[in-house]
């Protein structure tokens, strides 16, 4: 069989090979009446791909892998997200450490700030004035490792009215600075700073420190 097109209508026919040889290849058109050499006017027919079918689920699957990744990449941004809740469950603590560890993460430990205590310590005035000295021990009483608090340094005049308060991180007011304290833990708190010429007091606190 072959493909053939009227060019004066441009009507397709599928004659049979042998008939065209037949009549030398001139065919009358049965739309226009147009005669026309079929074998000068064929069409060659597109190839048609060989195999089977593709079934609706080889179709599917790509959609399919699409949508794992982006299931998979959602559970890690949440799981990153809220690293530090999931972190207190005992259990998952240490498989969320291993991880965070690999990703370069910082991973904040529960705080309890009441289960911290500053002992020893002592508050002085330096040579000159306008420098002040505060060492003290920070403790973790608790029973479980702690992210470091803040600590609060209020400077006072002689009617003890507030000069100035100043927030402290543990990297900041610790003697080696670091960032937690395991249980029943020590650091040595060292800092220097500069205040008013007035300042004849102070007062210590310690806060939680904002993890958002």
């Amino acid at each position: 069989m072959i493909l053939t097109q009227c060019p004066s209508c441009r009507t397709l026919f599928r004659l049979d090979e042998e008939d065209v040889r037949a009549c030398g290849g001139a065919v009358r058109c049965g739309q226009c009446g147009a005669v026309f050499q079929a074998d000068v006017y064929r069409i060659n027919e597109p190839a048609i791909a060989e195999g089977a079918p593709k079934t609706r689920s080889e179709k599917r699957w790509p959609w399919a892998v699409l949508a794992t990744v982006f299931s998979l990449t959602l559970t890690l941004e949440v799981l990153y997200a809220t690293r530090d809740t999931v972190a207190r469950t005992a259990l998952l603590r240490p498989a969320v450490q291993a991880v965070c560890h690999r990703l370069h993460c910082r991973l904040v430990h529960p705080a309890a700030v009441d289960r911290y205590q500053l002992k020893d310590a002592q508050v002085q005035l330096g040579a000159h004035a306008g420098l002040l000295h505060i060492r003290a021990e920070l403790v973790n009483e608790s029973a479980f490792r702690q992210s470091l608090p803040l600590l609060s340094v209020t400077i006072l005049d002689p009617s003890r009215a507030v000069l100035a308060r100043v927030n402290y991180d543990g990297e900041t007011f610790l003697r080696h600075p670091r960032r937690d304290l395991g249980p029943q833990e020590t650091a040595q708190v060292r800092l220097d700073l500069r205040v008013p010429a007035n300042a004849s007091g102070y007062r210590l606190a310690l806060f939680p420190t904002r993890t958002e």
